[in-house]
């Protein structure tokens, strides 16, 4: 148990009255990926509910391969709306003993009331900090990135968890002592939009969205595009593009060249045009090897964009199959080439679809998450 320092305990005097609660989002960058935007998208909603929201970064988005023009854009957006951004600047390693005196610094300026890392790599940092409030804890993926007997020690941090799908919960649920409340990931509204469609384009116009990584598996995506172009008698069957960056991306576009696929698959890097993007795409694609909840997938379904998906956990709790997308089973190349014909061939199929894609997906608004992370925010401050 962390013991607050003489200045914490007057910053926290001079907050218990008539003052918004003060939380802390701890992410590991700016960048496009689910838990950084699910961050920038409940920041509005927080400061609509009245609360002082600063998000934390462990780095800045350079020193681990995105784009400086993303973390400026959604810097201004969380600005705009009346949140605070910082970076601690942290190298690539980001180890606990610089993570914890960076915040400390920060700590002098200004005490939060409530810190939830969204990261397990921050639970050290935050204990080396001497914070003596709140602690919650969200891990995004149903794969731990850490040895489960590293919970041991989380568990004498954390105060609760939030456990974002019924995998994540059940990880918490076998490891840790402490409270988990599920709230489920959040869109913004932006991305309520566009009517049912009706049918699938040819060539078939394919979106995948998220950071370049192991979890994403895009040579999956390369070798379903090869086993389509192989089939093709004319022109391309489906056109492949993927919008997200990393130190992986220009390894992946020699991929392509050396694979002759140049005429199907573009890796665009990382993107501000999300919804654009959604919007003139037939089909949403994600080949992971594991999800949490995937915020891509969510923002996918609100604009009526069916779905085709590795069955992996995190995507079994979103996609159900043939009723807002198509499951199909994890590392085959040729069962997702079917797949995508299918949608290609069957315009009632692709419609009904569509449709259940876009009643899903309108069921996750970043509201609503906001409002459940408010409610245990205030539960955990009022018993400190």
């Amino acid at each position: 148990m962390n013991v607050a320092t003489p200045a914490q305990q007057l910053n926290q005097a001079q907050h218990a009255e008539n003052a918004p609660l003060a939380v802390w989002s701890i992410i590991t960058s700016l960048t496009s990926g689910g838990a950084e935007s699910l961050v920038a998208s409940l920041n509005s909603s927080f400061v609509d509910e009245g609360l002082k929201h600063t998000v934390i970064a462990l780095c800045d988005a350079a020193t681990l391969g995105n784009s400086r023009e993303t973390e400026e854009r959604i810097r201004r957006q969380i600005e705009l709306a009346g949140g605070e951004f910082i970076s601690l600047k942290l190298n690539r390693w980001r180890d606990p003993f610089s993570g914890g005196r960076s915040l400390r610094r920060v700590m002098q300026d200004q005490l939060p009331d409530l810190i939830h890392a969204h990261t397990a790599r921050a639970i050290p940092m935050v204990s080396a900090s001497r914070f003596a409030g709140p602690v919650v804890l969200t891990h995004h993926n149903s794969r731990l990135s850490f040895p489960k007997l590293f919970f041991r020690y989380i568990d004498a941090v954390v105060d609760s968890y939030v456990a974002i799908s019924a995998e994540t919960e059940e990880i918490y649920r076998s490891q840790c002592r402490k409270p988990v409340k599920r709230i489920s990931n959040g869109v913004a509204r932006s991305f309520f939009a566009g009517p049912v469609r009706q049918a699938a384009s040819s060539p078939c116009n394919i979106l995948s969205v998220g950071a370049v990584s192991e979890q994403k598996n895009y040579g999956l995506l390369l070798e379903t595009a090869r086993e389509l172009q192989a089939r093709a008698t004319g022109g391309p069957v489906a056109v492949f593009r993927v919008a997200g960056g990393g130190q992986g991306l220009p390894d992946l576009r020699r991929q392509v060249e050396d694979a002759g696929l140049q005429r199907v698959v573009e890796f665009l890097g990382e993107r501000s045009d999300i919804p654009q993007l959604l919007g003139d795409a037939d089909v949403f694609l994600n080949t992971s090897n594991y999800e949490g909840q995937s915020v891509a997938i969510l923002e996918a379904m609100a604009m009526a964009l069916p779905v085709v998906a590795t069955e992996v956990p995190g995507n079994r709790d979103l996609v159900s199959h043939e009723q807002n997308g198509l499951l199909v089973a994890h590392n085959e190349p040729e069962k997702l080439a079917n797949a995508i014909l299918r949608l290609t061939e069957e315009s009632q199929l692709y419609s009904s679809l569509s449709k259940g894609a876009r009643q899903t997906g309108q069921q996750f608004s970043a509201e609503k998450a906001a409002a459940d992370h408010v409610e245990l925010y205030r539960n955990l401050a009022s018993k400190g």
